[in-house]
């Protein structure tokens, strides 16, 4: 009987740190990022193999994979040598990373009111062009947020609102 209970908090002890650790490697390598494809030397928007990064945790290190690539199909048996760029600093390539930070310390173009702390839920801020059109995020294409972020100004919420509301 002590056995068995032994036994049995032996086993949950190891399937607990398990799944803390498939989880903390599913937290930590989700979502889209933004890499430099070594081979074109361009911007590339990739996801990680999450599903099978996390399981790959449970017994070891996980080896890191592109689940998807915006370079792919062409690009499809490519080295994956761009992962360096992800194992040295996982959360800065992130998207959401390098939005926040680049809305960081901003003001919105239309009411100079500094964008501050971003609600990426429900309430996304936006850009203004610099042929003074407001775009949302959804509108542009990932892999060309680097240039986008040079020639384009932030866009509060508040403003994105009054001006795309129709009275």
């Amino acid at each position: 009987m002590i056995v068995d209970l032994i036994l049995a908090a032996v086993v949950l002890a190891l399937l607990g740190l398990g799944l803390r650790r498939m989880g903390s490697a599913y937290l930590t390598f989700r979502g889209k990022r933004l890499v430099t494809c070594p081979v074109g030397r361009r911007p590339a928007v990739v996801d990680m193999a999450v599903g099978r990064i996390a399981l790959a945790a449970v017994f070891r290190e996980p080896g890191l994979r592109l689940g998807c690539c915006s370079e792919w199909p062409e690009r499809g048996a490519c080295g994956q040598e761009c992962l360096k760029q992800i194992e040295a600093a996982p959360e800065d390539c992130l998207l959401r990373t390098i939005l926040t930070k680049w809305y960081q310390a901003k003001s919105c173009t239309c009411c100079g009111k500094p964008v501050g702390e971003i609600a990426w839920t429900p309430h996304k801020p936006c850009l203004m062009s610099p042929d003074l059109r407001i775009l949302e995020w959804k509108d542009i294409q990932p892999q060309r947020i680097p240039e986008v972020l040079q020639t384009h100004g932030p866009v509060c919420w508040s403003c994105l609102v009054a001006e795309t509301h129709t009275w």
